[in-house]
């Protein structure tokens, strides 16, 4: 893969590569410096991308090596925060989905921080940035079991989390609409 190659992927790829970062660093300061320290590592390493198909991932992989590597130096053992999901406004049109989401917002990022990193992170490429399970074992570098695993698991953790709060505001069960 080429230099222009790689940077107009990495252009192409730049909110996903924003957002995955966000969700490792839980700042935007932070999330842009290390998407930018990513593609100079992408950059200086394009000749082990095999497969430009799987260049995206390769990335994610890419950005989450750079900050772990970070991380690790100064031990700074910071916790992990959700950051916006979607870098754009919500579309307006169902006001009973726009209460919900404004009603839970809180919740949902409570429950989501308070999830194991690898869990997180791995619930987050999934449902946000749509990754299949393969792309998201080779962002970790780790068998697709332990993906499915991990993500079945934040799933759970996430609806034992808000269950209470959504029985709170009548829904689920029994819940009349």
């Amino acid at each position: 893969m080429t230099e222009n190659e790689l940077l107009a992927l990495t252009l192409a790829s730049a909110n996903r590569l924003k957002r995955f970062a966000l969700h490792l660093c839980g700042g935007d300061d932070g999330a842009e410096d290390l998407v930018q320290e990513g593609f100079v590592r992408a950059l200086a390493h394009r000749g082990e991308l095999r497969d430009p198909s799987k260049a995206v991932p390769w990335l994610m992989q890419i950005v989450r090596s750079v900050f772990l590597d970070k991380y690790r130096r100064t031990r700074n053992q910071r916790q992990l925060l959700e950051a916006e999901a979607d870098c754009s406004e919500p579309q307006v049109g169902n006001l009973e989905d726009e209460i919900l989401r404004a009603g839970m917002r809180d919740e949902v990022l409570a429950a989501l921080a308070a999830l194991p990193d690898d869990w997180r992170i791995s619930l987050v490429l999934c449902d946000v940035d749509e990754l299949s399970y393969d792309e998201i074992a080779q962002v970790f570098d780790c068998p697709v079991g332990t993906v499915r695993s991990r993500i079945a698991r934040a799933r759970g953790r996430m609806f034992a989390s808000l269950q209470g709060h959504a029985t709170e505001l009548g829904l689920g069960k029994g819940a009349r609409r």
